[in-house]
């Protein structure tokens, strides 16, 4: 404070402060507005969707939304990516290469190396921080996928990085009909039960539509930036029943037959060079007529799927176009539709109805088990994703996939409309560009000054290049010439043209020297190598990723097989080797992150402490989902317990329900290579005279969705039938508490060595 006279001043207060209001000037803090008629900003991001997916880019699938987005706009045909979920959409978000943003991999697994934390430094503002400051309201939908630490609210959560409103849910995939845990801002939607018509894909939409209604609301000339993140058409693959109906017996010429129609579809649209070539199949894809009808007939059913849930991604587009229409604004809203990488090779050859055994460490079932199971693909009931072949399809006209650093893992659509502003709307734009060129070419054309400060730190310059004057058609030439790409330690390396590519297989040592090399002008498709006509190139470049990878933290590089990679534990997360944990009911789902340590792969103990009457029915605890889980309920006086190991289920023997005050316990013991055991105990004692035994395998780890839950069995169930019979089973009686007791770990236990 200082004094002059009869006034003064305070910190901070700019005005003058005198005895009363006579002799004093007030002063307000500036508030943030964004320019006059600034654009309204909506970034659309798919996820594991490729180059070709789309009508406007080759593909069958009915897409007229998304379609007529392009006809207003541009479509860019040489747009790269990190070729794998978190990383991108953190380059996204911070318009920073992704290991610079600690985002190389899975923001979930921290192998303990700076570039892999998956915690987005506070010095990286993001986009939403940016507009937020250039007075723009900010709105987060679907998923995010960012945050290392999905449990509780924390400073890396969407609220806490720039979004004034937040709907969705914080980890990399979750059922369609049944998401785990839906996140409103920092809160945990108490959601027991969904509506029997609810779809994920239906609700980003609506809740993003409804945030957008009251942004507009509240501040009548405000522009707003809408990040709407689906997460289709990740896996699982599930779609509403209509969607499927119009896409049955579309996909009964198969995988090689759709991408040749894809790629004549591409050359007609002018999208590649006429004289473009299809890359080979991948040598692990079957050709479709070599299979048998059976197994065509299974993989056809994944496909329609897949493009049914795309199909209805459209129709939600077309529903949010109609409300910018509806409000005058479509015009003048900037709209960018993308993806985070390219279609996926994950299931294999043959595709996998319980594909989350994967992420449990587990081989997939027998395809004769899954051929079984044709019917339910695309329910709720069943996770599934289908075979590489379709992936490739995906990928048109490139060879290789997600995670993967070829042309289908890092090159996919990039659709930009801005009818006020774009003048060759319809035309294809041949510029590079990449992620990265995302936030800063939407501040510059929101005329949005990068923050240069961000959490009380000078904030991070951007890596990326404004595409502002490629857009306009101002720039002949792409506004950056090099860009490094790695995943997985597969590596490559783009400049000026040139691409030099270096592919791995997982859980191999890696070579360093694998090497290929393609010149993009001669070959749209990368598959030709001419490495071998080009050694000085290919050296240039292979030097060029080493000084980049240095400089971004990408070293070192981790080759490790899936079950390392995805169970990957910081020491502080460890589980201990015993220990007791408490939970009480009347709260939400406990999350699995801290569930997992206590059950996986190991010997314990689940107690439900009970006040039972001879009329109560009900869950009394279940973990994870139909994906894979247990569950202990009493329905019609029996005490039951169904375990499910990932498509593999077991029904111990009911044994009658006591009445009163019992301890009733799930006692499980693992017995080392995933194989476990388990058997009912009452008030400590074996539910059936003999004591025995039954065989509960394989040992839980990762792989489903859903943590704790006490009384019920909240959104996806655990087990099918029995949802089908009461739903979610609230109990009836009283449950005193849930007890977990963990033990040893399995011998030769992975998940314990972390």
């Amino acid at each position: 404070m200082s004094e002059s006279g009869n006034t003064t001043t305070y910190p901070g207060f700019e005005g003058r402060v005198g005895r009363t209001r006579e002799t004093s000037e007030p002063w307000w803090k500036p508030v943030a507005k964004a320019k006059p008629g600034s654009p309204n900003i909506i970034v659309i991001y798919m996820d594991d969707m490729g180059f070709s997916d789309l009508g406007c880019y080759g593909s069958e699938i009915e897409t007229p939304n998304i379609d007529a987005i392009a006809a207003r706009g541009l479509r860019f045909n040489h747009y790269t990516t990190h070729p794998i979920c978190s990383p991108a959409r953190a380059a996204l978000l911070t318009g920073r290469n992704a290991h610079s943003v600690a985002t190389g991999w899975l923001t979930t697994n921290n192998p303990g190396f700076p570039g892999y934390s998956g915690d987005m430094p506070l010095a990286a503002p993001t986009i939403a921080e940016s507009l937020r400051a250039g007075g723009y309201t900010t709105i987060g939908i679907g998923k995010w996928h960012n945050s290392p630490n999905s449990a509780t609210p924390n400073e890396s959560w969407p609220t806490q990085r720039g979004f004034d409103q937040f709907y969705g849910f914080m980890e990399g995939e979750t059922s369609y009909f049944f998401p785990a845990r839906i996140v409103n801002n920092n809160t945990l939607a108490p959601i027991d039960q969904y509506p029997p018509d609810y779809y994920a894909t239906d609700d980003w939409t609506n809740h993003g539509m409804r945030f957008v209604r009251e942004a507009r609301n509240n501040h009548a000339d405000k522009p707003f930036f809408l990040y709407l993140a689906f997460n289709a058409v990740h896996g699982p693959l599930q779609a509403k029943e209509p969607d499927l109906a119009k896409y049955r017996g579309r996909y009964e010429a198969g995988w090689d037959v759709m991408r040749a129609e894809r790629l004549a579809r591409q050359k007609a649209l002018g999208l590649v060079p006429a004289d473009a070539t299809l890359s080979p199949r991948d040598p692990e894809v079957p050709a479709w007529d070599s299979l048998p009808p059976d197994q065509r007939a299974h993989f056809v059913r994944h496909m329609e799927t897949y493009a049914a849930m795309l199909d209805c991604v459209d129709q939600n587009v077309g529903k949010l176009v109609a409300l910018l229409t509806e409000m005058g604004e479509l015009d003048n809203t900037l709209i960018v539709f993308s993806t985070d990488n390219g279609g996926t090779s994950s299931a294999g050859a043959y595709g996998n109805v319980y594909f989350n055994r994967r992420f449990a460490g587990l081989p997939a079932l027998p395809l004769e088990a899954d051929l079984a199971q044709s019917e339910k693909i695309g329910s709720g009931e069943v996770p599934a994703l289908y075979p590489m072949g379709w992936g490739q399809v995906s990928n048109t006209p490139f060879p290789s996939f997600k995670t993967y650093t070829g042309g289908g893992g890092r090159r996919v659509c990039f659709i930009v409309s801005w009818p006020e502003q774009i003048t060759d709307a319809g035309a294809i734009r041949s510029q590079f560009a990449h992620v990265t060129d995302v936030m800063p070419t939407l501040l510059d054309l929101a005329g949005v000054t990068p923050l240069a400060r961000s959490h009380g730190e000078t904030a991070l310059p951007m890596h990326g290049a404004s595409l502002a004057q490629v857009m306009r058609g101002k720039a002949a030439h792409s506004v950056r010439s090099e860009q490094y790409y790695e995943c997985w330690s597969n590596r490559a390396y783009w400049r000026d043209g040139w691409v030099a590519v270096s592919l791995q297989r997982k859980g191999d040592e890696i070579d360093f020297d694998n090497w290929t090399l393609h010149e993009q002008a001669t070959d749209f498709s990368e598959s030709v190598n001419v490495a071998a006509q080009h050694p000085e190139r290919l050296r240039e470049l292979v030097e060029a990723f080493d000084k980049a990878a240095w400089s971004n933290m990408v070293y070192p590089l981790d080759n490790r097989n899936a079950i390392q990679k995805f169970n990957q534990i910081p020491p502080h997360l460890r589980p201990p080797e015993k220990g007791s944990r408490r939970f009480l009911p009347g709260g939400q789902t406990v999350n699995r992150a801290l569930i997992i340590p206590l059950i996986a792969d190991r010997n314990f103990r689940i107690t439900a402490n009970i006040d039972h009457r001879a009329a109560d029915e009900g869950v009394l605890f279940a973990i994870g989902e139909v994906f894979g889980g247990l569950m202990l309920c009493i329905e019609a006086g029996e005490l039951r317990m169904v375990y499910n190991g990932f498509g593999e289920y077991t029904r111990l023997a009911p044994v009658q329900a006591p009445l009163g005050k019992h301890a009733l316990t799930f006692d499980f013991e693992a017995l080392g290579k995933r194989r476990g055991r388990g058997r009912l105990l009452i008030d400590g004692q074996p539910a059936i005279a003999s004591g025995d035994w039954t065989d509960c395998s394989p040992t839980l780890m990762g792989g489903f969705h859903e943590g704790l839950e006490i009384g019920l069995d909240r959104r996806a169930p655990v087990d099918w039938a029995l949802y089908q019979r009461h739903g979610i089973f609230r109990y009836s009686g009283t449950i005193r508490d849930v007890i977990i007791d963990s033990s040893s770990f399995a011998p030769g236990s992975a998940y314990a060595q972390g």
